[in-house]
Protein backbone atom coordinates (compact mmCIF):
# COMPACT_ATOMS: atom_id res chain seq x y z
CA UNK A 1 0.00 0.00 0.00
CA UNK A 2 1.44 3.91 -1.08
CA UNK A 3 1.41 6.02 1.55
CA UNK A 4 -0.56 9.30 1.56
CA UNK A 5 2.44 11.32 3.43
CA UNK A 6 5.93 11.41 4.56
CA UNK A 7 6.77 11.47 7.76
CA UNK A 8 10.16 13.02 9.20
CA UNK A 9 11.92 12.73 12.59
CA UNK A 10 14.52 15.53 13.44
CA UNK A 11 16.73 14.35 16.02
CA UNK A 12 20.19 15.08 17.25
CA UNK A 13 22.41 13.36 19.38
CA UNK A 14 22.68 16.37 21.88
CA UNK A 15 20.92 19.82 22.74
CA UNK A 16 22.11 22.98 21.06
CA UNK A 17 22.98 21.79 17.36
CA UNK A 18 19.87 23.86 16.17
CA UNK A 19 17.14 20.86 15.66
CA UNK A 20 14.49 23.15 16.10
CA UNK A 21 15.63 25.98 13.66
CA UNK A 22 15.93 23.41 11.14
CA UNK A 23 12.65 22.22 11.52
CA UNK A 24 10.64 25.17 11.90
CA UNK A 25 12.92 26.59 8.89
CA UNK A 26 12.07 23.40 6.64
CA UNK A 27 8.13 23.48 7.51
CA UNK A 28 8.45 27.06 6.43
CA UNK A 29 9.88 26.02 2.96
CA UNK A 30 7.79 22.87 2.33
CA UNK A 31 4.87 24.88 2.69
CA UNK A 32 5.82 27.75 0.68
CA UNK A 33 6.54 25.16 -2.49
CA UNK A 34 2.70 24.27 -1.99
CA UNK A 35 3.02 21.44 0.15
CA UNK A 36 0.53 20.35 2.79
CA UNK A 37 2.98 20.65 6.21
CA UNK A 38 2.04 19.41 9.86
CA UNK A 39 4.91 20.37 12.46
CA UNK A 40 4.31 18.44 15.43
CA UNK A 41 6.42 19.63 18.46
CA UNK A 42 7.86 16.13 20.95
CA UNK A 43 10.29 17.85 22.83
CA UNK A 44 8.37 17.77 26.17
CA UNK A 45 10.75 19.57 28.05
CA UNK A 46 11.77 22.34 26.23
CA UNK A 47 9.66 22.51 23.13
CA UNK A 48 10.56 25.80 20.82
CA UNK A 49 8.87 25.51 17.57
CA UNK A 50 5.69 27.46 18.69
CA UNK A 51 8.42 30.26 19.86
CA UNK A 52 10.60 30.35 17.23
CA UNK A 53 7.26 30.96 14.67
CA UNK A 54 5.56 33.58 17.00
CA UNK A 55 2.80 31.27 17.35
CA UNK A 56 0.41 30.62 20.29
CA UNK A 57 -1.67 27.65 20.11
CA UNK A 58 -4.34 27.49 21.85
CA UNK A 59 -4.20 23.94 23.45
CA UNK A 60 -1.36 21.02 23.59
CA UNK A 61 -1.57 17.42 23.43
CA UNK A 62 -1.21 16.92 26.90
CA UNK A 63 -4.54 19.71 27.32
CA UNK A 64 -6.27 17.29 25.01
CA UNK A 65 -4.99 14.29 27.03
CA UNK A 66 -6.51 15.73 30.35
CA UNK A 67 -9.46 16.76 28.83
CA UNK A 68 -9.05 20.66 29.48
CA UNK A 69 -8.84 21.48 25.45
CA UNK A 70 -10.68 20.28 21.99
CA UNK A 71 -8.92 18.61 18.89
CA UNK A 72 -9.46 21.70 17.21
CA UNK A 73 -7.54 24.17 19.58
CA UNK A 74 -4.66 21.56 19.37
CA UNK A 75 -4.63 21.63 15.83
CA UNK A 76 -2.79 25.37 15.46
CA UNK A 77 -2.64 26.98 11.77
CA UNK A 78 0.45 29.42 11.28
CA UNK A 79 0.33 32.48 9.20
CA UNK A 80 2.43 30.26 6.38
CA UNK A 81 -0.40 27.49 6.73
CA UNK A 82 1.34 24.95 8.66
CA UNK A 83 -0.55 23.06 10.97
CA UNK A 84 1.62 23.44 13.78
CA UNK A 85 0.90 20.83 17.37
CA UNK A 86 2.53 21.10 20.53
CA UNK A 87 2.84 18.29 22.44
CA UNK A 88 3.40 20.09 25.87
CA UNK A 89 3.09 23.67 26.43
CA UNK A 90 5.30 24.07 29.40
CA UNK A 91 8.58 22.01 30.60
CA UNK A 92 7.16 19.04 32.84
CA UNK A 93 3.46 19.01 32.12
CA UNK A 94 3.67 15.75 31.01
CA UNK A 95 4.17 14.27 34.33
CA UNK A 96 2.72 10.58 33.92
CA UNK A 97 0.79 11.06 31.23
CA UNK A 98 3.52 10.25 28.74
CA UNK A 99 2.01 6.81 27.30
CA UNK A 100 -1.49 8.43 27.17
CA UNK A 101 0.17 11.44 25.10
CA UNK A 102 2.23 9.41 22.56
CA UNK A 103 -1.28 7.22 22.00
CA UNK A 104 -3.03 10.93 21.59
CA UNK A 105 -0.52 11.63 19.21
CA UNK A 106 -0.58 8.40 17.51
CA UNK A 107 -4.28 9.42 16.56
CA UNK A 108 -3.44 12.83 15.36
CA UNK A 109 -0.49 11.56 13.00
CA UNK A 110 -3.05 8.96 11.48
CA UNK A 111 -6.05 11.72 10.40
CA UNK A 112 -2.62 13.88 9.52
CA UNK A 113 -2.14 11.55 7.19
CA UNK A 114 -4.64 11.35 5.20
CA UNK A 115 -4.66 15.93 3.60
CA UNK A 116 -0.79 16.18 4.34
CA UNK A 117 2.13 15.59 2.45
CA UNK A 118 4.84 16.00 5.17
CA UNK A 119 4.58 15.50 8.72
CA UNK A 120 8.17 16.37 10.55
CA UNK A 121 8.57 15.23 14.37
CA UNK A 122 10.73 17.86 16.31
CA UNK A 123 11.81 15.17 18.55
CA UNK A 124 14.12 15.98 21.69
CA UNK A 125 17.99 15.45 21.76
CA UNK A 126 18.98 12.23 23.27
CA UNK A 127 18.21 8.73 22.62
CA UNK A 128 15.16 8.50 25.32
CA UNK A 129 11.44 8.90 25.17
CA UNK A 130 10.06 10.82 22.56
CA UNK A 131 12.84 10.31 20.96
CA UNK A 132 12.35 6.51 20.23
CA UNK A 133 8.29 7.42 20.11
CA UNK A 134 9.71 9.75 16.88
CA UNK A 135 12.30 7.45 15.34
CA UNK A 136 9.52 4.99 15.36
CA UNK A 137 6.78 7.18 14.25
CA UNK A 138 9.00 7.92 11.15
CA UNK A 139 9.33 7.10 7.36
CA UNK A 140 12.86 8.97 7.64
CA UNK A 141 14.83 10.00 10.37
CA UNK A 142 17.01 13.25 9.94
CA UNK A 143 19.91 13.82 12.01
CA UNK A 144 21.35 17.16 12.56
CA UNK A 145 24.95 17.03 12.46
CA UNK A 146 27.31 19.87 13.59
CA UNK A 147 30.92 19.84 13.37
CA UNK A 148 31.86 19.02 17.21
CA UNK A 149 33.26 15.61 18.14
CA UNK A 150 30.87 15.54 21.26
CA UNK A 151 27.87 15.93 18.66
CA UNK A 152 29.21 13.31 16.49
CA UNK A 153 29.81 11.24 18.93
CA UNK A 154 26.18 11.78 19.98
CA UNK A 155 24.46 11.68 17.29
CA UNK A 156 26.26 8.41 16.07
CA UNK A 157 25.21 6.49 19.16
CA UNK A 158 21.59 7.35 17.92
CA UNK A 159 22.00 6.41 14.58
CA UNK A 160 23.87 3.00 15.73
CA UNK A 161 20.48 2.28 18.44
CA UNK A 162 18.28 3.08 15.40
CA UNK A 163 20.49 0.68 12.79
CA UNK A 164 20.44 -2.09 15.56
CA UNK A 165 16.68 -2.10 16.34
CA UNK A 166 16.24 -1.73 12.48
CA UNK A 167 19.30 -2.27 10.00
CA UNK A 168 17.17 -1.28 7.03
CA UNK A 169 16.16 2.26 8.53
CA UNK A 170 16.38 5.17 6.30
CA UNK A 171 18.87 8.06 7.61
CA UNK A 172 19.64 11.20 6.31
CA UNK A 173 22.15 14.25 7.80
CA UNK A 174 21.65 17.89 7.38
CA UNK A 175 24.68 19.81 8.87
CA UNK A 176 23.90 22.87 10.56
CA UNK A 177 26.01 26.12 11.33
CA UNK A 178 28.38 25.35 8.13
CA UNK A 179 31.52 27.97 7.63
CA UNK A 180 31.30 26.77 3.85
CA UNK A 181 30.04 24.01 1.85
CA UNK A 182 32.82 22.05 1.85
CA UNK A 183 33.10 22.49 5.76
CA UNK A 184 29.40 21.05 5.77
CA UNK A 185 30.92 17.83 3.08
CA UNK A 186 33.99 17.43 5.89
CA UNK A 187 31.30 16.96 8.28
CA UNK A 188 29.10 14.73 6.80
CA UNK A 189 31.78 12.65 5.12
CA UNK A 190 33.94 12.40 8.73
CA UNK A 191 30.06 11.36 10.16
CA UNK A 192 29.80 8.42 7.70
CA UNK A 193 33.54 7.07 7.90
CA UNK A 194 31.82 6.97 12.19
CA UNK A 195 29.03 4.95 11.05
CA UNK A 196 30.11 2.63 7.99
CA UNK A 197 33.24 2.02 10.29
CA UNK A 198 30.88 0.93 13.60
CA UNK A 199 27.99 -0.41 11.63
CA UNK A 200 28.60 -0.79 8.09
CA UNK A 201 26.14 1.82 7.36
CA UNK A 202 25.91 5.34 6.57
CA UNK A 203 23.53 8.21 5.91
CA UNK A 204 22.34 10.22 3.82
CA UNK A 205 23.29 13.84 3.20
CA UNK A 206 20.19 16.02 2.58
CA UNK A 207 22.31 19.05 2.56
CA UNK A 208 23.87 22.32 4.51
CA UNK A 209 22.79 25.62 6.51
CA UNK A 210 25.35 27.87 6.82
CA UNK A 211 26.26 29.57 9.76
CA UNK A 212 25.03 33.17 9.50
CA UNK A 213 24.01 36.19 11.68
CA UNK A 214 20.07 35.73 10.30
CA UNK A 215 19.57 32.61 11.57
CA UNK A 216 20.59 34.06 15.07
CA UNK A 217 18.29 36.95 14.53
CA UNK A 218 15.47 34.78 12.91
CA UNK A 219 15.41 33.62 16.96
CA UNK A 220 15.36 36.89 18.60
CA UNK A 221 12.66 38.10 16.20
CA UNK A 222 10.82 34.60 16.10
CA UNK A 223 10.68 34.82 12.22
CA UNK A 224 12.03 31.62 10.67
CA UNK A 225 14.93 32.65 8.67
CA UNK A 226 14.24 31.43 5.52
CA UNK A 227 11.30 34.15 4.60
CA UNK A 228 13.88 36.28 3.90
CA UNK A 229 15.99 35.85 0.70
CA UNK A 230 19.45 34.58 0.64
CA UNK A 231 21.96 32.14 1.91
CA UNK A 232 19.73 30.37 4.06
CA UNK A 233 16.82 30.08 2.22
CA UNK A 234 18.38 28.87 -1.06
CA UNK A 235 20.34 26.18 1.69
CA UNK A 236 17.14 25.18 2.95
CA UNK A 237 15.10 24.84 -0.50
CA UNK A 238 17.92 22.95 -1.86
CA UNK A 239 17.17 20.91 1.13
CA UNK A 240 13.40 20.73 0.41
CA UNK A 241 14.06 19.51 -3.31
CA UNK A 242 16.46 16.76 -2.10
CA UNK A 243 13.37 15.71 0.22
CA UNK A 244 10.59 15.92 -2.44
CA UNK A 245 13.23 14.02 -5.00
CA UNK A 246 14.00 11.22 -2.50
CA UNK A 247 9.92 10.83 -1.54
CA UNK A 248 9.95 10.33 -5.68
CA UNK A 249 6.45 12.16 -5.42
CA UNK A 250 4.73 8.87 -6.71
CA UNK A 251 4.19 7.94 -3.20
CA UNK A 252 6.89 5.17 -3.36
CA UNK A 253 8.85 3.68 0.12
CA UNK A 254 11.29 6.75 0.03
CA UNK A 255 14.77 6.71 -0.94
CA UNK A 256 17.65 9.15 -1.14
CA UNK A 257 19.69 6.81 -3.95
Amino acid sequence: MKRTSTIIAVASGKGGVGKSIVSVNLAETLAAEGHQVALIDVDLGQGACALLLNEQPAGSVIDLVRKTTRKEQVLHRTAAGITLIMGAAEAGRTETREGRLFDALDELIHELRQDHAFIILDAPAGTEGAVRWAMDRADVGMLVLVGEPTAISDAYRLARMIWEFDPDYPMCAVVNFADSEEDATSVADRFGKVTRHFTGRATNYLGWVPFSPLIRRSVSVQEPAVRTPGPVQEAFRTMCHNLVKGRQLALEPISFN
